[in-house]
């Protein structure tokens, strides 16, 4: 019982020392997708700064096309809002496993680009502002579709992706916070 936590913290330490080169297409290879997750943060099991291995390919061009970061963020959040999309009409169709595949990479894309975002726009305070502010607001207009999305899953995927979700509700909340008081407006004890 005590093996999986220690599993996971192993794990995050080790990908906390390797410390990817962020939007890299040479990173985007084989390891995408294989590990299970870690304390860094990641969901789905895609490493830190690495584009999620469920896009298609024409997808994964598309964000890496653009080299600057605001650009390549905004492109990741159209690739989501698309992904997030096509999951509703999937529930609407009573696909659910289809609409959870795209949840899945939705949830992967915003945590994706806020890693970016925090990694490459460190030091550029009005760029940074400008693509938290753009995660914020994706994350926002598609609440409904994702609290539907949510509920039309069978209860085995809703309770897998619940903590993802849960992810990205404080991805955002940090986005807010950075935005409004510089990341001291909302600490843990309100």
């Amino acid at each position: 019982m005590a093996v999986k936590p220690i599993f996971t913290l192993l794990v995050g330490v080790v990908l906390g020392c390797a410390e990817p080169l962020v939007g890299d297409p040479s990173l985007t290879g084989p390891l995408t997708g294989t590990l299970t997750g870690s304390l860094t943060g990641t969901l789905t099991g895609q490493l830190p700064g690495q584009l999620p291995g469920m896009l298609s390919e024409m997808e994964k061009q598309s964000i890496l096309k653009e080299r600057d970061p605001k650009p390549h963020v905004e492109s990741a959040l159209k690739v989501a809002e698309a992904r997030i999309k096509n999951a509703f009409q999937f529930t609407q169709e009573n696909q659910p496993r289809a609409a959870a595949q795209d949840l899945d990479a939705f949830l992967a894309l915003i945590v994706y680009a806020d890693t970016y975002t925090r990694k490459t726009l460190a030091s550029k305070n009005k760029d940074r502002n400008h693509c938290l502010k753009q995660i914020e607001q994706a994350i926002f207009k598609q609440t409904r579709n994702l609290e539907s999305v949510t509920r039309a899953l069978p209860l085995e995927s809703r309770e897998a992706v619940e903590s993802q979700i849960g992810e990205v509700k404080k991805i955002r909340l940090r986005a807010i916070n950075d935005l409004l008081g510089g990341g001291q407006v909302i600490n843990s004890s309100n």
